[in-house]
């Protein structure tokens, strides 16, 4: 019976009311029943026969009502609007076909005369026979021509299942027999058709899912009337927008209406000034922010598409461009209306959007960050208020929580529904309380911002995180802590848990450094063999930033670490390493146990060159007799120390001054006695004093470049340290097991592979050099690479210029300095404090100095007002490099006439950046980071001030353009301009025209309080008062200060035509002066 009527619903109406007159006569309103009680009835009849959508539907509206979201008369209402949509659709398709048939159209839209109609419904009705054998007995059946002519039964023009208008599911999915013999049987030939039994119904449901799957094949003979039986399309997913990802086709997405006619793009809405918090004359005016904040109302927030899209969705993660209109209002003025507000267009994208408001306050502020300004939202607009209004819930939300987290710290999980349920929203918000539901529903985003806030806090607050309140939540709700997306992303992905067999789950092939990670992460998930029968050991991560700290070296547990000197036995952690993302954890594990404290990062610790160290008395002998005497010390090979046989070439570990410090470890590269047994120590360095911190392997070691001469005494014992050289062919080895296994680890075992540089930070392949036989018994590769890095250090000079040599200096031709090779002509980088510029400096903004004598429970937000931060400010980075063109490499002469190669001397051109300038650090804001002023200024400066050398180019000299010029390599500038006293000018070119401070028109009247105006200036300049200038009032002020005074220019051009004139007149009198001469000479002879 479900199956069937369910099918009815979905095939017409009124096979409904065969099944239920009662609701027949309910809609035609034949019982004395209320409006309400009726609609009850009709739901107690058709619940469990609705299509699924539409019981979800009713479903949803029950729970609003329940939960006073909806009043009754809405409730009704929409209720009705759900069953009116599914009952009423069919009606209105039978009468759009009923209306078709009447007016004697098709349904394609073509005219048909009554022949033809007629004959159409006989063969449609002969077909219905055939095709619904489900059909009642008399209506159905075959008619005549002549039958149907004269007498037209209402039954024709009626849309029945039986009439082929409204064919059932059944008839859709039904093939034609190939025979039309075997159609025509004799029960179809009387007229009468066989009546199926509704005990078949559930037979022909599955004979319609069986076709289903069965392929369509093309056949001519699936026709009726001649029509071909449509065939159902694939169905394709909807489409969406490529950038906010939202459903082309749904009917809730909205697109922004656009801008009013005055809107103002950001760069032009900024300088308005209705937005100005200063006058321009105010001492004030540059004391403010590199980012202006202000506040915006009548938002709306959308992408390049115009697609209306919330902003908290991830969009702005994902780098989608995103923007907003508005109307734009100085960041004192709380009112949310539009009066008084600049309108603004497609301001963005935004780079960031951010939430505060965090100190009790009745509002949480939510911000937009542009290139441009930071935004303040207050009210949204008509069309985006539903969008916003669903971001605002959460964020309210967070608000709460961390408020009532900040005083109560130790409250449960009901006292934080209690305020939560009993916290009234905001007016002006469309929802009237929270709920459970509501705190569960966003317990990601709301454990999300408890993180963020717990980053923020100081070192000694108590985790916000770790409350009872918040475990509880994390573990009703299933959060992810952490900064482990990819792992939140898969548990959505894949919700179902697996059930582990008792085989477990089998591991994948992966490289080592994948299976590490796998082990770290999904150590519950992966089945390891290795276990122990005795309590689970809690594993760190090993990712977050106090995981990375290295051990304090004080607690009970480091002090028996066998690195501290210690026996080993314990095998505990350091007591104060705690994994902040296991806080949570085992908080609820043991809730008993006190939290410990979580240790700030620590810097990585650098070697230092002077280790201090702690004497130990040591029974010390040598063996065997010294093979070398130099002077007082007798160098020998081999030493006994507390019985143990001590080798040049061997390691040995020295304790430290401090136990909290592990052993020193070192390699012996000479043993002598001088008075006292010494030996030359040859450095390693743990991977806890480089850069990998507790990262790095603890067996592991480094050599470096740091020496240094102790007695034996400090020895503590011999350890092995082995050498694991690369293999030729590494780099096809990636991810392999190691072939050489370094030995246990007792302690005394260590392995090296690498050089460490403390300054760079750099790891590098240990340098191979060989000892002579004669040095092998005091070789030490550290003093041979330090006496070579130290030769480099020093500079020197080459290629004397004998042809320029002075009574005080000699020039060269040729210096070098760690290993490069400078000669006259070539450009260098000289640290900021090498030379100065000529140009005078622009003053910083000078900070507001702030108060000490305030008080802050009198002023609590005083550090807001006088902060020295400036945000985005350069002030106090460090300068760049300076650059210099090498004129002369010279060295001073001593007293007795000789150079004194230790000092010297280069002298240089200067080169200025656009900064150094008169121009001052603006300048550098639409210029070319690469591009240099040439200048005739010179300074002197040490050789050892060099840093290295620089390519400095005249532009108009190259063969490419600036750009690919500057990109072939680093250290690489052009310039084009020279720098002068007053300004930049073109090089060897022509000269540019300046506006000086008399251009803008700020000049004032001698007698009268105010400027002089553009005539008066002309005036003074000598134009006559005819003359005409164009433009607005500035380009008129431009137009005279940039011209040459037209006295003047007369003046000078009268001179010019005056020695132009003579100059024409001596070259006239020229041929008859040297015919003269001729005729002169001529005569003489």
């Amino acid at each position: 019976m479900f199956i069937a009527c369910r099918v009815i619903l979905m095939c017409n109406v009124n096979d409904v009311y065969v099944h239920f007159p009662r609701l027949q006569v309910l809609d035609e309103g034949g019982d004395s029943l209320s409006d309400e009680e009726c609609v009850k009835e009709k739901l107690r009849l058709l619940q469990e026969f609705l299509l699924t959508d539409t019981q979800d539907q009713l479903k949803i509206l029950e729970d609003k009502l329940k939960s006073s979201e909806l009043s009754t008369e809405v409730y009704m209402s929409e209720v009705k609007a759900v069953l009116k949509k599914a009952l009423g659709v069919v009606k209105e398709d039978e009468g759009v076909e009923q209306n078709r048939h009447l007016n004697g159209f098709s349904e394609n839209g073509s005219h048909k005369d009554e022949g033809e109609q007629e004959g159409a419904m006989d063969t449609q009705e002969e077909g219905d026979a055939i095709k619904s054998p489900s059909a009642p007995k008399g209506r159905g059946g075959r008619r005549s021509k002549a039958d149907s002519e004269p007498k037209k039964s209402p039954a024709s023009t009626r849309v029945t299942r039986n009439s082929g208008k409204q064919p059932t599911i059944l008839s859709m999915f039904s093939r034609v027999p190939k025979r039309k013999s075997d159609e025509l049987n004799g029960e179809a030939t009387n007229g009468e058709a066989e009546v199926k039994p509704e005990e078949d119904i559930t037979e022909e449901i599955h004979e319609e899912k069986r076709l289903k799957t069965e392929d369509e094949k093309p056949d001519t003979e699936n026709t009726t009337n001649g029509k071909i039986k449509p065939v159902s399309a694939a169905k394709t997913p909807p489409p969406k927008c490529p950038d906010c990802r939202q459903y082309l086709d749904d009917s809730d997405l909205k697109f922004f209406q656009g801008d009013p006619d005055d809107a103002l793009d950001e760069p032009e809405m900024l300088t308005d000034e209705r937005l100005s918090l200063f006058d321009a004359n105010e001492d004030g005016f540059e004391s403010y922010e590199d980012l202006p904040q202000h506040k915006i109302t009548n938002f709306s927030v959308y992408d390049k598409r115009g697609h209306l899209c919330p902003f908290d969705s991830g969009l702005i993660e994902k780098n989608v461009e995103l923007y907003f209109s508005c109307a734009v209002k100085p960041i004192y003025d709380d009112n949310p209306c539009m009066d008084g507000g600049v309108p603004a267009k497609k301001l963005g994208p935004i780079n960031a959007w951010w939430i505060t408001g965090f100190d009790g306050g009745e509002k949480a502020l939510i911000g937009f960050t542009t290139a441009f300004a930071d935004y303040i939202l207050m009210d949204p607009s008509e069309e985006y208020s539903p969008i916003f209004a669903l971001m605002q819930e959460k964020i309210y939300m967070s608000k709460i929580v961390v408020e009532f987290l900040q005083k109560n710290q130790d409250a449960t999980y009901e006292d934080l529904l209690n305020k939560i349920e009993t916290t009234v929203p905001p007016a002006g918000l469309n929802f009237n309380r929270f709920t459970e539901d509501t705190l569960l529903r966003h317990a990601q985003f709301v454990v999300e911002q408890m993180e963020s806030y717990d980053e923020a806090g100081d070192s000694d607050e108590q985790p916000i995180i770790i409350t009872p309140c918040m475990r509880d939540l994390i573990k009703l709700a299933g959060v992810t802590l952490g900064k482990r997306r990819a792992a939140r992303r898969q548990a959505i992905r894949h919700p179902t848990k697996i059930e582990k067999d008792s085989k477990g789950p089998t591991k994948a092939t992966t490289t080592k450094l994948v299976y590490l990670i796998f082990d770290t992460f999904f150590s519950d998930q992966i089945d390891q063999n290795n276990k122990d029968g005795g309590g689970v050991k809690r594993h760190r991560c090993g990712v977050c930033e106090v995981c990375q700290a290295p051990d304090c070296g004080k607690c009970s547990a480091c002090k028996d670490m066998i690195k501290f000197g210690g026996s080993g036995r314990s095998k505990q952690a350091c007591q104060k390493r705690r994994c902040p993302n296991l806080a949570v954890k085992e908080a609820e594990d043991d809730e008993n146990m006190d939290e410990e404290e979580v240790l700030p990062v620590k810097e990585t610790k650098k070697m230092s060159q002077a280790k201090k160290k702690k004497q130990t008395k040591n029974k010390i002998s040598w063996v065997g007799e010294p093979i070398k005497t130099d002077g007082r010390k007798e160098y020998y090979m081999k030493v006994c120390v507390e019985n143990e046989i001590v080798e040049v070439g061997d390691c040995v570990s020295v304790s430290p001054a401090d136990p909290s410090h592990p052993l020193y470890l070192a390699r012996i590269t000479a043993l002598w006695e001088d008075g006292e047994k010494m030996f030359h120590a040859h450095w390693f360095c743990r991977g806890t004093d480089t850069v990998l911190g507790e990262s790095s392997d603890p067996l592991e070691l480094f050599l470096v470049d740091e020496c240094e001469d102790m007695q034996l005494s400090f020895v503590h014992g011999k350890v092995n340290v082995l050498y694991k050289a690369p293999s030729e062919n590494w780099f096809m080895e990636g991810g392999m097991d190691d072939d050489i296994k370094v030995i246990e680890d007792d302690g005394k075992s260590f392995f090296y592979q690498l050089l460490y540089d403390g300054d760079c930070a750099r790891f590098e392949s240990p340098p191979k050099v060989t000892p002579s036989e004669d040095s092998k018994y005091k070789f030490c590769a550290s003093c041979v690479r330090n006496k070579e890095r130290g030769v480099q250090e020093v500079p020197s000079v080459y290629e004397p210029l004998e042809d320029e040599e002075s009574d005080s200096k000699v020039f060269y031709g040729l210096a070098t300095l760690k290993g490069e090779q400078y000669r006259v002509g070539d450009s260098v980088y000289l640290p900021p404090e090498a030379f100065n510029f000529g140009a005078k400096a622009v003053s910083p903004v000078k900070r507001s100095h702030r108060k000490d004598c305030v008080d802050e429970d009198l002023h609590p937000e005083y550090y807001r007002k006088s902060s020295d931060y400036i945000k985005g400010s350069n002030l106090d980075a460090p300068q760049p490099f300076r650059v210099g063109r090498i004129k002369e490499i010279f060295c001073n002469r001593r007293c007795d006439g000789k150079p004194d190669r230790m000092e010297i001397k280069l002298r240089l051109y200067k080169f200025y950046r656009p900064e150094n300038t008169h121009k001052g650090p603006k300048g550098a804001y639409h210029s070319d980071i690469n591009q240099l002023y040439w200048s005739d200024e010179e300074a002197t400066v040490n050789m050892a001030e060099v840093l290295g050398r620089c390519q400095v180019e005249y532009a108009e000299d190259l063969v490419e353009s600036v750009q690919d010029y500057s990109s072939k390599g680093p250290d690489r500038f052009y310039f084009l301009e020279v720098r002068m006293r007053d300004g930049c000018y073109r090089a060897k070119r022509w000269l540019r025209v300046r506006m000086t401070f008399q251009c803008l028109g700020r000049v004032l009247h001698p007698e009268q309080h105010r400027v002089v105006s553009v005539r008066e200036c002309a005036r003074s300049q000598g134009f006559p008062d005819t003359y005409r200038f164009f433009g607005n009032i500035l380009d008129k002020h431009r137009q005279v200060g940039n011209a040459v005074p037209p006295p003047l220019s007369k003046a000078i051009g009268l001179e010019v035509r005056k020695c132009v004139q003579e100059r024409m007149r001596e070259n006239a009198t020229e041929p008859v002066k040297q015919e003269k001469m001729e005729v002169l000479s001529d005569s003489a002879h």
